[in-house]
């Protein structure tokens, strides 16, 4: 009986110790202080910030056009005649230096009427000449003559006195009356050929300055016969052949100016309206002079997309295109490079040729501007750090450039300069909420570091 006792009090304390040792434990948990602290740093999110600083930045605004020569030339035939001459590289394709001889039509005809042009020149010279000695001699002439009469006067005063004293007859002084008036008659005739001779003079003056003009018509179609190269041009087309008979306006050949190359490229309007305001100030309007986007030095990037690489150039924006592609709505800007084709390397410095289609980068020049880092603007709005406290402003964009975005400081509500700009994606984003910094987290690190060296230190 004693021993069953014994046995049922030994199981009751077998179930009673686990009881015992639960208890033990709820209350323990109970009575230990919760890290609170660690909790809320744990669920706090931790961000990185960057300021809104003033940086110089520049505008862009990329389009897209094909190339084209800057100058084309049409050789047309301004004499007819035969070609006697083609130049062994005088073809399509070629690459043929400024100066450069082409072709030749016979000259002979030419050369026939330049020679009579300037028989027919001579000539009128020596009328020219003859005209002036007759002045001289004209004049010479009338003084003689007007001495001669006033002897004749004389005579027939000092007759017409004998006369009257009856020592000479009437027939004598009647003779010398009329040897007077003969003499009269002489020098009228000079004195009226005398006044003839400017006259003369300007027929024959204008007609040497005719007999030059008709050497100068021959000399220059004498020179039409050699068809010569005005630039360094690549030929595109050419149409005359050795022994062909040409008429005047014949096109005997096309080239195409390989120094400088333009590209009308177009961009987006909407594009390009920030971008002139921008870039234009109130200046450049009101200065009494008409419109010139050249004026703005406007630098442009010029690139060509090959497979995965890519060539590139730099250029300027000349002038802007004279219409507007309202289906595309799009507006054009004349791009000009310079084209260098002696040092031609096909690798490292290709040229730009004809019909490629190029992206066109156009830059603006850099100013200071509020700006913030691309990544950091959700929409129309970003996320600012103040005192721990994330706060959500509207922004107003005014461009991008590069990793940074210039922002109008301008706007209500918007941010200012020095304002902690959050960089992190955060999901979710809620105005008000507590965030750490990177900064203060760092500074959380550091001091649980120096707490920990003293503890082993200790």
């Amino acid at each position: 009986m004693l021993k069953k006792l014994l046995k049922t009090g030994q199981r009751r304390w077998l179930v009673f110790f686990p009881l015992l040792g639960f208890i033990i434990l709820v209350i323990m948990v109970k009575l230990k202080s919760a890290p609170q602290l660690k909790i809320e740093v744990e669920l706090t999110p931790l961000v990185n910030v960057e300021k809104a600083k003033v940086r110089n930045l520049q505008m862009s605004i990329e389009g897209y056009g094909r190339a084209q020569s800057k100058e084309s030339w049409q050789a047309v035939a301004e004499v007819s005649g035969r070609v006697i001459y083609r130049h062994p590289d005088l073809e399509k394709g070629k690459i043929m230096p400024a100066g450069t001889v082409v072709l030749k039509i016979d000259p002979v005809d030419y050369q026939l009427k330049l020679a009579q042009a300037k028989s027919d020149l001579k000539s009128a010279i020596a009328d020219a000449d003859r005209v002036a000695l007759n002045k001289n001699k004209y004049t010479l002439s009338l003084e003689l003559e007007k001495s001669r009469l006033i002897i004749l006067e004389k005579e027939y005063k000092r007759k017409k006195g004998i006369l009257n004293k009856g020592a000479i007859s009437q027939s004598l002084v009647d003779q010398e009356q009329s040897n007077v008036f003969a003499q009269q008659e002489k020098v009228l005739d000079l004195s009226t050929s005398l006044q003839l001779i400017p006259n003369d003079i300007d027929v024959a003056q204008a007609r040497i300055q005719v007999n030059q003009s008709q050497v100068q018509e021959a000399e220059r179609k004498l020179a039409k016969t050699n068809i010569m190269l005005p630039f360094d041009a690549r030929i595109t087309q050419v149409n005359a052949v050795l022994e062909q008979v040409i008429n005047q306006q014949s096109v005997l050949l096309e080239a195409n100016y390989i120094g400088a190359m333009e590209i009308n490229a177009q961009f987006a309007i909407t594009d390009m309206k920030q971008f002139v305001r921008q870039t234009v100030d109130t200046t450049f309007s009101q200065d009494n002079k008409f419109p010139d986007i050249k004026r703005l030095n406007l630098q442009a990037g010029i690139k060509l997309y090959a497979g995965d690489e890519s060539l590139e150039w730099l250029g300027s924006v000349e002038r802007v295109s004279d219409s507007i592609d309202f289906q595309g709505n799009t507006i054009g800007l004349i791009v000009e490079m310079e084209n260098d084709w002696k040092d031609f390397d096909p690798l490292n410095n290709t040229p730009v040729m004809n019909g490629m289609f190029l992206e066109v980068e156009v830059l603006s020049e850099a100013k200071p501007m509020l700006s913030i880092p691309t990544k950091a603007i959700h929409g129309q709005s970003v996320y600012i750090v103040k005192d721990n406290v994330l706060r959500i402003k509207p922004i107003s964009i005014l461009f991008e450039s590069g990793r940074y975005t210039a922002i109008d400081d301008k706007a209500e509500g918007s941010i200012s300069l020095g304002d902690l700009v959050i960089t992190t994606d955060l999901l979710p984003a809620i105005d008000k909420m507590q965030v750490r910094t990177l900064v203060d987290h760092l500074e959380v690190d550091q001091k649980e570091g120096k707490d920990s060296e003293g503890k082993q230190e200790k």
